[in-house]
């Protein structure tokens, strides 16, 4: 069984493995009934360590947000440095 850690914001999520991470998008709604709904939109292949970059969440998010807020590909990215 391989040890996964999930690092999330409220659109993106990077699973960390040994020897790749996998970027995962999601659409982001609020329920009426007080919790947040998250649906999968888009996971591309894994990667290796060393090519999660600004860059390469920015292209990915660009496939299928027109509209997005950098600030949490910055947040996302600070989050994971500090857990790897």
């Amino acid at each position: 069984m391989e040890n996964l850690k999930y690092i999330s914001t409220d659109h993106l999520t990077i699973i960390v493995a040994k020897d790749y991470v996998k970027l995962q998008l999601f659409n982001n709604r609020r329920s009426p009934y007080g919790y947040n709904k998250r649906d999968l939109i888009s996971t591309p292949f894994g990667i290796k360590h060393k090519e999660l970059t600004y860059e390469y969440v920015e292209n990915e998010v660009n496939k299928i947000y027109s509209k997005f807020d950098k600030k949490e590909i910055k947040e996302l990215l600070k989050k994971f440095k500090k857990e790897v």
